[in-house]
């Protein structure tokens, strides 16, 4: 068994992360159980079979994230979600669901309903017990989602020299010796998650008082999103305060899913967002009010042909790290394709994917704008980039969507 991730949360540094497993399987419900009760920072305080059980214990077990099964007898987990939700308020739902495509569309329901983020399960119990890729992601997401975090914190950067631009320029996307920069770290420790309570202070902040880039008063010709665990919600945010004004710009969208989640999740924001979506294919050409979501399992970017059309263009997985689609190599491409008339927009998700891709952008003279973290689900990607300097604006997903149509009608504060 590879070794999990706790090693870097010790006991002693943070109020452990109170969890709920509802799940119908009882070995599935075992083996969650055990596993997260071994993890540092992590308290298991009931196993149920239903949604029934879990609103029955609710709020008296008080649990701060909530495993859901979604496929359960007596009452499944759409039905039981709202009503979760409605108890608990507190808490935190991850969707615990099959990749299959009625399981996909079950979990994308939920999230538009309110879950915080899913994890795709093995096929079968066998798969189940002996995937250490399955228990890895569980630990770390229940250990992110709960807001534990790594126990130093970066420095702010400088901001980036960057000479003044006016035009994208032509030349190859992706250097391959285009590190970001590495800010060292300090020892400060970062305030512990403490459960919901009434006399519990607020966590501590990190977005207040970092160093924020002067915004440009650039009129965008493409706004890129990235966004990964709790995206869903706050893309739906942030793009209905932009619905009036996306039919000047095309939109493309990086958020971290499987490949099956692709189609679904189109049909989805376009049913909520009310804007025209479609899932990225190789070659289409960028059109103004069309999202343009990437699929999963591979990378897409921007590309500026030499008649000065902009066209999509689909990379293999093998293309860039761990995150598919890659956030950075979104950002990047469209550093080079559109310069300083590129807005970046980086929302709440786990890891730092979109860090070196904001560097890029923000060399080019092009606005970054990035979630706070007192909205974030998990304050990583848009945290990394923040800290690392490379923001223009750090606020709300609503905030950030009414900045972006105040840059859209050329009327930036």
């Amino acid at each position: 068994m590879a070794a999990l991730p706790h090693a870097q949360f010790p006991r002693q540094m943070v109020q452990p992360v109170r969890v709920a497993v509802v799940d119908d399987s009882v070995v599935v419900r075992g083996l969650l159980s055990k596993w997260l009760s071994e993890t540092n920072g992590i308290e298991v305080v009931g196993a149920f079979k239903s949604g029934r059980e879990i609103i029955d214990a609710l709020p008296g077990v008080a649990p701060r994230i909530i495993l859901l099964d979604l496929d359960m007898p007596d009452m499944d987990g759409i039905t039981a979600l709202p009503l979760i939700l409605a108890k608990s308020p507190q808490s935190r739902v991850i969707v615990v669901s099959s990749l299959s495509v009625h399981g996909a569309e079950l979990t994308m329901r939920s999230l538009m309903r309110g879950a915080t983020d899913y994890l795709p399960k093995p096929s079968n119990h066998r798969e189940v017990s002996t995937s250490a890729d399955f228990r890895q992601a569980l630990v770390a997401k229940v250990l992110a989602v709960g807001g534990v975090r790594a126990i130093t914190r970066a420095a702010p950067a400088a901001a980036p020299v960057r000479p003044p631009v006016t035009a994208p320029v032509a030349r190859s996307p992706f250097p391959a010796t285009s590190p970001i920069q590495r800010i060292p770290a300090t020892s400060t420790p970062v305030a512990p998650f403490r459960p919901a309570a009434p006399a519990s202070p607020a966590p501590t902040d990190r977005s207040a008082g970092l160093q924020i880039r002067p915004l440009e008063r650039v009129r965008p010709r493409l706004v890129v999103i990235g966004a990964s665990t709790g995206g869903p919600q706050a893309l739906v945010l942030t793009l209905a305060r932009m619905k009036n004004l996306i039919a000047r710009v095309p939109v493309v969208i990086a958020q971290h899913m499987p490949p099956i989640f692709g189609s679904i999740f189109a049909s989805h924001l376009k049913q909520h967002a009310g804007l025209p979506a479609v899932e990225a294919v190789e070659g289409k050409s960028l059109q103004p009010g069309t999202i343009y979501l990437a699929p999963g399992g591979c990378h897409t970017v921007v590309r500026r042909r030499p008649d000065g059309q902009h066209v999509i263009a689909m990379l293999p997985s093998e293309a860039r790290g761990p995150w598919r689609p890659s956030i950075d190599l979104l950002f990047s491409s469209a550093a080079e394709a559109y310069g300083n008339e590129a807005l970046a927009i980086a929302l709440t998700g786990m890891g730092r994917d979109g860090t070196e891709g904001a560097l890029h952008l923000s060399r080019r003279g092009a606005n970054v704008l990035v979630q706070d973290e007192a909205s974030s689900v998990v304050w990583g990607i848009p945290g990394s980039i923040a800290e690392a300097g490379l923001a223009s604006s750090i606020l709300p997903p609503e905030k950030i969507g009414e900045l972006a149509v105040a840059l859209l009608e050329g009327q930036a504060p």
